[in-house]
């Protein structure tokens, strides 16, 4: 499994309305047939150096990098304009333990 994990700077104007109710709905809709098995978005207090996190979880790291560029990807990334005036931070990494 490969879980891919998208920051949000502290600062940033940022619609958690819009986001939840369109981007990760889209997220989910383009990126399902790659292998997204999953999603959480975490909202942070003002202390926090982020604001949101969201975390995908792909079947593997080979599905994310298809679903990053494919097709779909444009219209995903494109979209953050409409949720967040700054660019996320993204890291992505596969799993090696969990419980």
């Amino acid at each position: 499994m490969a879980t891919i994990t998208v920051l949000y700077p502290q600062g940033a104007k940022f619609n958690m309305d819009y986001y939840m109710s369109t981007h990760m709905p889209l997220v989910q809709k383009k990126w399902s047939s790659y292998g997204l098995n999953s999603w959480k978005v975490l909202k942070f207090g003002d202390d926090a150096p982020h604001c949101v996190q969201a975390t995908l979880e792909f079947k593997d790291m080979d599905a994310f990098k298809s679903a990053a560029s494919g097709e779909e990807a444009g219209e995903v990334m494109g979209d953050i304009p409409n949720f967040c005036d700054k660019q996320p931070i993204l890291l992505q990494g596969e799993v090696v333990g969990t419980s």
